[in-house]
């Protein structure tokens, strides 16, 4: 290129030249003072944020009224757990069902379903309703039957000790002896006789604490 040429070209860029709109030491101030703002809108950004976290926390943690727990519009309301009932003391206790019934009248004794024929001796004498209570059974044992006269002592198969309310004792076991003794019991001996077969059923049957109610049907 020549250097005429080369001068036009400069010529003609300096004539077409914008000149800046403001001077380069403005152009400065004005970037900075844009940066100020910038970072003056960033710092308010985060502390609003800050205060709005602060306000949900503080919400949340001071959900109840000041006076006590309300009930909120649809909310179950809470209630009490109810007293526990406490057991009416005046209510009778249940009296047990007895194990079996004696019939003075009828001389049966009922267990369990089977009737069975007794001999009575002084057990007839105890008011209807007494019950009586089995304490002890043995497969066999000598018991000592006192009468008028005398006191003997007999062989007694499958005996069955039983007491009446009070302490009187009554006996059930097979009939081995001669019936004469039985006739001559004193009264406060109670005596329910049964054949051989059905005083080793009722031995096998009854338990200790099982009780026998005395019943009449006249």
């Amino acid at each position: 290129m020549s250097d005429e040429l080369g001068g036009a070209l400069r010529e003609l860029a300096a004539r077409h030249e914008t000149p800046p709109p403001l001077p380069a030491a403005d152009v400065r101030d004005r970037a900075r003072r844009r940066s100020r703002r910038r970072r003056a809108g960033l710092a308010l950004g985060t502390a609003a944020t800050t205060a709005c976290a602060v306000t949900v926390v503080t919400l949340t943690l001071h959900t109840g009224h000041p006076a006590g727990e309300r009930h909120r519009p649809g909310a179950t309301p809470a209630t009490s757990p109810a007293p526990a009932r406490t057991p009416n003391a005046s209510a009778p206790a249940r009296v047990p069902r007895p194990s079996g019934r004696l019939d003075v009248d009828l001389r049966t004794l009922t267990l369990a379903g089977r009737v069975l024929r007794v001999d009575l001796r002084a057990a007839g004498r105890l008011p209807s309703g007494t019950r009586l209570t089995v304490v002890a059974r043995t497969s066999g044992a000598v018991l000592p039957l006192r009468s008028r006269t005398e006191v003997r002592e007999v062989k007694v198969p499958y005996l069955v000790e039983l007491r009446a309310p009070g302490g009187r004792p009554v006996y059930a076991g097979a009939l081995s002896f001669d019936a004469k003794v039985l006739r001559a019991l004193f009264g406060t001996t109670g005596w329910v006789g049964l054949s051989a077969r059905d005083a080793e059923w009722l031995h096998d049957r009854l338990r200790d604490g099982d009780q026998i109610e005395l019943t009449t049907t006249r």
